[in-house]
């Protein structure tokens, strides 16, 4: 993975923020968000086989859009883009203690590995991908324009917690660029027409506990809102429900 410069949260945002905590109420609200995905019913769930694993990893993640940084520079939206060249498509998925067992026991699966050869991935997925006292944020892109359009410095990306209180990411973490070619069929030019995709991961750690003391994964804080800004404007919002509500 490479490590590279990533923008920083603009200290108004945080002011604002901080403001916004110290004035919210105690009601569980998940606001001003394009998507949320409720993953707070697979606490102490264990994950049993291949199936499984699919599920939660599924129900972890959250898909949305945002422009593409590079791609027309403000132009118009093409009625057709196969390539994805406007838009790069986003699929985040949170990666706690669950979901994270869960990655692996999926990619052993997939790759048809025996108990050893899975022993083996999961020591070394380990080492490369988790780091003491922190969670993950993975951002698979898909886009058809340009590697340069998917490196991270475009945006300012950090996420919230329930009482809108800013986190940044404590590393950002990208794999190399890979591609696929393939054709789709084309209902308004009623041909098929080829393309090529380009892939990249966003891995982003963030500290599980905040200078706070508060656990971003536990039950005080019942959900995180991932924020993606390109100057000052923000692209999306997603956000995870991490904490089931108390029944009355």
């Amino acid at each position: 993975m490479n490590r590279g410069k990533y923008n920083k949260v603009h200290p108004v945002t945080i002011f604002i923020c901080l403001i916004i905590a110290a004035c919210g109420s105690g009601g569980v609200v998940i606001q001003n968000t394009d998507r949320v995905a409720d993953v707070s019913t697979f606490k102490g769930t264990t994950v049993e086989n291949f199936e499984s694993a699919e599920k939660i990893l599924k129900d972890y993640t959250v898909e949305f859009k945002i422009p593409n940084p590079l791609s027309g520079q403000g132009s118009s939206i093409r009625r057709f883009d196969p390539n994805h060249e406007d838009t790069i498509l986003c699929y985040a998925t949170l990666l706690d203690d669950i979901s994270t067992e869960a990655d692996i026991k999926y990619k052993c699966a997939k790759d048809s590995l025996n108990a050893d050869a899975c022993d083996s991935f999961k020591t070394k997925y380990i080492q490369e991908n988790l780091k003491d006292g922190t969670f993950r944020i993975r951002v698979s892109m898909e886009s058809g324009f340009s590697p340069k359009s998917m490196n991270p410095d475009h945006w300012v990306i950090y996420i919230e917690n329930a009482k809108g209180i800013v986190i940044e990411p404590f590393d950002i973490l990208t794999t190399p660029v890979t591609s696929h070619s393939d054709s789709i069929f084309s209902e308004y030019y009623r041909v098929n027409i080829s393309r090529h995709l380009l892939y990249r991961d966003i891995n982003l750690y963030f500290k599980r506990t905040t200078f706070f003391g508060e656990d971003l994964l536990g039950k005080s804080n019942p959900f995180l809102v991932l924020v993606f800004t390109h100057e000052r404007k923000t692209l999306a919002r997603v956000a995870w429900k991490t904490v089931s509500e108390k029944k009355k």
